[in-house]
């Protein structure tokens, strides 16, 4: 029999989009991959979810070069949806390199892999920041500010609260970099009270100028204040995530905007049980 490992990473949302400016913040959602890996005389990907897996292809290439490993058959399995923005591709990566740390006993810490994540993201056009803020949350189970250019932490928030995550049956925004970029001013001001540890307000500035920039219908961040509530845009979307002292409340708020799932913050990194 071949020898496997397994590993998991969560899913998340956004804080701050780092598109903007490079500074990034995530936090994780208890919705996770887990990715089992074992020997085998090729490389071969499965997953769970129907998504392009080439960008798995090319990012084994790249670690295979790193640390001189044989062929692999990965699988992937999981309850966290594809849909944009819920940082499932980071979650990918992330269980994929922590199985082959398992496997083949690479040594590498949890932010290592966060790191090598972020590294592998640009070199294989997964993410254009890198997107190391969604990697470190993944990875670690922690909210984090982050420099994405850097790879460099600049901040734990303190995230608290229940999630609904709101997939709308909308397409994704109509723009992304440059109109991202064009609400730079606001994301400065959203960075500013994150490194305060003022996560909400950060949140609520960031889900409005994002949500602006990409064409998204404001209605459910708005009803979601309302509701005494924070989130909006997740990523680019079109997933919508929200934090709530009471998730109850929210749920029929948004029930209208499309379909909700109920989550948790996790308290820790993920484990395979």
């Amino acid at each position: 029999m071949p020898r496997c490992a397994q590993a998991c990473a969560w899913g998340g949302g956004s804080i701050i989009n780092a598109i903007a400016l490079g500074v990034g913040a995530s936090f994780p959602i208890s919705l996770r991959v887990v990715a089992e890996v074992c020997e085998s005389e090729e490389d071969s990907v499965s997953s769970y979810a129907d998504v392009d897996l080439s960008p798995i292809y090319r990012a084994l290439d790249v670690l295979r070069r790193r640390f001189k490993f044989g062929g692999v058959s990965v699988k992937f399995s999981g309850d966290l949806p594809t849909a944009g923005g819920l940082k499932s591709s980071s979650a990918a990566l992330n269980s994929l390199i922590l199985a082959l740390d398992e496997l083949f006993e690479l040594g590498l810490s949890r932010l290592d892999a966060a790191r090598l994540n972020a590294e592998i993201s640009k070199a294989v056009g997964i993410s254009i920041t890198g997107a190391f803020d969604d990697a470190v949350a993944s990875a670690l189970g922690e909210a984090w500010l982050t420099d994405n250019g850097e790879n460099a932490l600049l901040r734990r928030l303190d995230v608290s609260g229940d999630v609904l995550v709101l997939i709308p049956p909308w397409d994704r925004g109509r723009g992304r970099v440059e109109e991202m970029r064009a609400v730079a001013p606001a994301v400065r001001a959203a960075v500013l009270y994150a490194l305060r540890g003022d996560w909400r307000t950060a949140m609520a500035i960031n889900a409005i100028a994002c949500g602006f920039a990409l064409g998204y219908d404001p209605a459910p961040t708005v009803e979601a204040l309302r509701a005494g509530a924070v989130g909006g845009v997740s990523g680019t979307g079109p997933s919508h995530v929200f934090v709530s002292e009471n998730a109850e409340r929210l749920y029929p708020v948004l029930a209208g905007y499309g379909r909700l799932i109920r989550a948790r913050i996790p308290d820790g990194a993920c484990a395979v049980t």
